[in-house]
């Protein structure tokens, strides 16, 4: 929880001394047994993938509409704000545990461009792809993204 609550606040990876700090890549949980959970584990299984609300409600067998306000009361947020924020925790995790270049990273966590990843995860995270995986590998940053 600790993880969780200094991500949202953007706080560094990095304690004094040069030591990574404990990453926990968790979607908020989910009532279980509820209308949109399945669908949400099926999201997670592919990332990678062109994923559209028309894809996602038709995979609930809900409408578009009766799916988006599902998945609003359930998760508190829209299923596009969700699903790019899934994958930039996918990314996190490929960025801390593969030596993947950021055109990779990008493909795998299902981002249409290298340029549109980069500018999602800094917009989230506050930090760069580059930037973030010295940053929790304890190495220091480069002039690279």
């Amino acid at each position: 929880m600790a993880a969780d609550a200094a991500r949202l606040m953007v706080m560094p990876l990095e304690r004094e001394g040069g030591q990574a700090q404990f990453i926990v890549h968790q979607q908020p949980p989910v009532p279980q047994g509820s209308v949109i959970e399945p669908v949400l584990t099926w999201i997670e299984e592919h990332l990678g993938q062109d994923l559209s609300l028309e894809s996602m409600a038709a995979r609930s067998g809900l409408s578009e509409r009766t799916f988006s306000r599902r998945f609003h009361e359930q998760t508190g947020t829209t299923p596009l704000q969700w699903l790019l924020r899934a994958r930039v925790r996918r990314a996190q995790y490929l960025l801390e545990t593969t030596d993947d270049p950021v055109e990779r990273v990008a493909d795998q966590a299902g981002f249409g461009s290298p340029t549109a990843f980069r500018e999602r995860f800094k917009r989230v995270t506050g930090t760069t792809p580059h930037g973030y995986r010295a940053t929790f590998r304890g190495q220091r940053p480069t002039a690279r993204t």
